[in-house]
């Protein structure tokens, strides 16, 4: 079949999609959501899979990793970096880091001789 055909068939049928007015019926709809019962499934799609393959996770050993860390010594590297903001703030307001110096201007650069023009005989100035 030639492309023609064949984008002229897509294009019929994207049009019918388009336009295609379909009656949802949305109590039916509720009925066929509410027949899970609540809790039942894991709020994580993705949980089965990741139990699957979990001892073959490379990134979940860092992860433990990080988990065993306790929230104290999180605390505490929040604090040192607090610290060390507050200190630095207080040089960059007390003027001990030097003051950048002020930019120099560029000079401005000199004018340009204007390119004479040529002018047509017919109208430069007749001497007399």
């Amino acid at each position: 079949m030639g492309r023609g055909r064949q984008k002229a068939k897509q294009q019929k049928i994207a049009r019918k999609l388009k336009y295609l007015t379909t009656d949802t019926d949305y109590d039916e709809l509720a009925k066929e959501l509410s027949e899970q019962e609540p809790g039942t499934g894991s709020p994580d799609p993705f949980a089965d899979v990741d139990d699957q393959y979990a001892d073959k996770d490379v990134d979940s050993a860092a992860d433990a990793d990080a988990a065993k860390v306790s929230p104290a010594a999180q605390a505490d590297d929040l604090d040192e970096y607090a610290k060390w903001a507050a200190e630095a703030a207080a040089k960059a307001t007390s003027g001990e880091f030097p003051a950048s110096a002020p930019a120099v201007p560029k000079p401005k650069p000199a004018p340009r001789k204007p390119i004479p023009m040529p002018m047509p005989s017919a109208l430069k100035p007749k001497k007399s």
